[in-house]
């Protein structure tokens, strides 16, 4: 089942930096970033810097909690409630139809 949540995040990530239908993909992507929140990252808390020690080399730091499945939903919606940008494909097709 790996290979799901995988496909959806590089299928995801490849549509949104072309701009094809961005508002339809970040609904998957949304979903994706909550199940990996809900199952792995939300037993770690709500930390952006998470020092589990510090070392001669430096600060060892541990896995980061879910503030940045948070950030990334925050970004997906943001993305999907904005209006496409003139380099994407989404403004290249609304422009052909507009010339019809």
């Amino acid at each position: 089942m790996a290979w799901v949540g995988t496909s959806t995040e590089v299928g995801g990530g490849i549509a949104l930096l072309l701009g094809i239908g961005v508002t339809l993909v970040c609904v998957p992507l949304v979903f994706t970033m909550l199940v990996a929140m809900f199952t792995i990252h939300i037993h770690f808390g709500f930390s952006a810097v998470n020092t589990i020690g510090v070392t001669a080399a430096g600060p060892q730091f541990g896995p980061p909690g879910y503030e940045i499945n948070l950030i990334y939903i925050a970004t997906l919606i943001a993305l999907a409630c904005s209006k496409p940008t003139p380099l994407s494909v989404d403004a290249l097709l609304a422009d052909s139809r507009q010339h019809r």
